[in-house]
């Protein structure tokens, strides 16, 4: 199994900012005020981005959390084990290896449209859970251990799409076993041959994940920042010559890397990716597009985003998406049909959470394809593949 560590993945999966309330909850313990319930607001977004990503959560989508706060003891005694209710402010980065989700386990989360409702018991209703408190639980049953509760510090993972069709999670197996969480997001395609199997993107979900380590009660309501975990990789074509260009399908395909697993339990967040694959092609273009030879006064003509989205793939380590894969195009251009079949570059080392854009570049006589980062910037592509060390192009004759 090939891992790569991504240090930034920290930042990115980042504190996010207090948030609005969720809906109120009727015949709460009169033991405990509203101030005592755990609450989620709205989450935002790391980028706002456009196409398939997602830029926001919307009323009705859902996610899921798990919650840590109170270790356990210590001991070489594994009949002893016991909850450390004096060890509840201990940083995350001290108690997590003894640490259970006892505050959510796989907890389903709805977004509203001023705050967030979920059941604590799983049903259907607004239930919420309750801040430790001196002498009470998180289910607000009396619990004299409970000390020193103040300083409690929670730590919550957030994932979605909710639900197991996506995201599993390996550890903590069950809720009493304790260890920060190791989870495996699935790709929903299952093709088998690069040529003839024909990938459905729309299927895809933008994944995302984040977390809010050593939170207190005096923070207030959780809001998550959500980041991205898949990479985003969209095609342009763009015509710069004095020929006429049609450009009659484009299509990416491959043997896809199907899943990648998403470790918390290291210092930083590690990536890693199975064996397992699916292949087929993605069919972006079908239909004739006709990009003229630029008018005079404009220096070139373009498609845009052909199909109008990107791509939502895994970014591995090495072959990056998978293996084999390859943006293919079928035009004419100056009156002759050609076909091409294009690898990736090698220097084209794509990161998740970022949206990539190759252009298709049509110059003179040449073909010439460069990678871009979304917001314009130029990025990474194909050094001296064209024989040339002054330039990053990849050329096509």
């Amino acid at each position: 199994m090939n891992t790569k560590r991504l240090t930034g993945w920290a930042a990115l999966l980042a504190i996010g900012l207090a948030a609005l309330s969720c809906e109120k909850e009727e015949g709460v313990n009169p033991a405990a005020d509203a101030s005592q319930r755990i609450l989620f607001g709205v989450p935002t977004l790391s980028v706002e981005t456009r196409s398939t990503f997602r830029n926001a959560l919307s009323a009705g989508d859902e996610f899921g959390v798990l919650g840590y706060c109170v270790p356990y003891t210590v001991s070489s005694d594994p009949t002893k084990i016991h909850m450390d209710y004096t060890s509840g402010g201990n940083p995350w980065t001290l108690k997590k290896a003894h640490s259970s989700p006892e505050v959510f386990y796989k907890q389903r989360v709805v977004v509203g449209t001023g705050g967030c409702t979920y059941d604590r018991t799983g049903g259907g209703a607004n239930n919420p859970k309750y801040w430790y408190r001196d002498g009470y639980d998180t289910d607000n049953n009396a619990n004299g251990e409970v000390v020193g509760a103040d300083d409690y510090r929670y730590s919550f993972i957030a994932w979605y799409p909710y639900g197991e069709n996506f995201f599993t999670i390996s550890e903590p197996a069950e809720q009493t076993t304790a260890g920060a969480p190791v989870m495996t997001f699935t790709m929903p395609q299952t093709g088998a041959d690069i040529s003839s199997d024909r990938l459905d993107h729309t299927a895809t979900p933008d994944a995302m994940l984040a977390v809010l380590y050593d939170r207190t009660r005096a923070d207030g309501n959780l809001r998550f920042t959500f980041s991205h975990v898949l990479t985003g990789l969209g095609f342009q074509v763009n015509n710069l010559s004095e020929r006429d260009l049609t450009v009659h399908s484009v299509s990416v395909s491959g043997s896809f890397y199907k899943d990648v697993t998403i470790d918390l339990r290291g210092n930083s967040v590690a990536f890693s990716f199975s064996a397992n694959r699916y292949a087929g092609y993605y069919p972006l273009l079908e239909s004739d597009l006709a990009l003229p030879a630029p008018a005079e006064g404009e220096t070139a003509t373009s498609s845009g985003v052909v199909g109008g989205e990107h791509l939502l793939l895994i970014s591995g380590t090495g072959s990056s998406f998978g293996e084999n894969v390859t943006v293919n195009i079928d035009y004419t251009f100056g009156g002759e049909r050609k076909q091409q079949s294009i690898p990736r570059p090698g220097t084209f080392t794509p990161r998740p959470g970022v949206k990539y854009t190759a252009q298709l570049n049509f110059v003179g006589d040449t073909f010439v394809l460069q990678f871009m980062v979304d917001n314009g910037e130029q990025w990474e592509d194909g050094e001296a593949d064209d024989g040339r060390e002054d330039n990053d192009d990849v050329v096509f004759e």
